[in-house]
């Protein structure tokens, strides 16, 4: 019994905290009122949320200091050497998770204004980036398919490459959909290099299954919307300016506990 009500504990806290910083700026997210955090069992793509004016926010997203948070976000990095989806070293010290959704244009918008300076920290070995797929526009626009061809890509060692040529074909502020002949067409541009292979990797049940999975796990600790980051001990909700990821990044390096 004790499990089951920490993680609803967990859920509540975490769908607080994204509700309370992704309100403030940029992240797609399911609709809700403005007393309560985003329902996070409905499928977004029956509609969004995006904040209309910035409220004035800090510069950086500051460490969650409740304990039983703490002890949820200390399980989240993998750290699993040889993983596909990540980049930096498996023991960087501070390890930034990413949830996004390839249809959601405020992903579009970190991945064109922040993402590159962000990954200059995991190339120089200061922190471990990890994706986790969340389609939460499978519905409407089918970015599950535009998942499942990431890690098809990622089979031949072109993950990151399919991810940043499938944001860049998104094109600013849109909501894309997807379909098997424009994730061909993504992987083609991203170089993977046996297309054969990729057809037979895309129609693999289980790679579906792992993106599926990966979007109800975050369902199932409260992540309400796209993009969501977990930074060391810290949470982003939206698409902040890059400043405010470098801040962040910076705190939690010189703050290692």
């Amino acid at each position: 019994m004790l499990l089951p009500i920490l993680v609803a504990v967990v859920m509540v806290l975490l769908a607080v905290i994204a509700f309370m910083v992704g309100r403030n700026y940029g992240s797609t997210t399911q609709p809700a009122t403005p007393s309560t955090p985003a329902n996070t069992t409905t499928d977004a793509a029956t509609a969004e949320q995006t904040a209309e004016a910035p409220a004035p926010r800090p510069d950086m997203a500051q460490p969650i200091t409740d304990k039983t948070t703490l002890d949820l976000i200390k399980t989240l990095p993998k750290r699993e050497e040889g993983d596909p989806l990540t980049l930096g070293p498996v023991d960087a010290p501070v390890v930034m998770i990413i949830w996004e959704d390839y249809a959601c244009p405020m992903c579009t918008k970190f991945k064109t204004d922040s993402f590159d300076t962000v990954r200059k920290y995991a190339d120089e070995g200061k922190i471990r980036i990890e994706w986790r797929d969340m389609a939460i526009f499978a519905q409407n626009y089918h970015s599950d398919l535009a998942a499942i061809g990431g890690r098809a890509a990622a089979n031949q060692g072109k993950f990151w490459e399919f991810n940043t040529a499938a944001f860049a074909s998104a094109g600013a502020g849109n909501h894309p959909t997807y379909d098997e002949a424009s994730v061909l067409e993504i992987a083609k541009q991203a170089g993977v290099p046996d297309l054969e292979k990729f057809k037979k990797d895309f129609a693999d049940p289980e790679l579906a299954k792992k993106v599926n999975d990966d979007t109800a796990f975050a369902q199932s600790i409260g992540i309400g919307g796209t993009p969501f980051f977990i930074i060391g001990d810290a949470a982003v909700s939206g698409a902040y300016p890059t400043e405010y990821f470098v801040n962040t990044i910076e705190d939690r390096i010189a703050n290692l506990k």
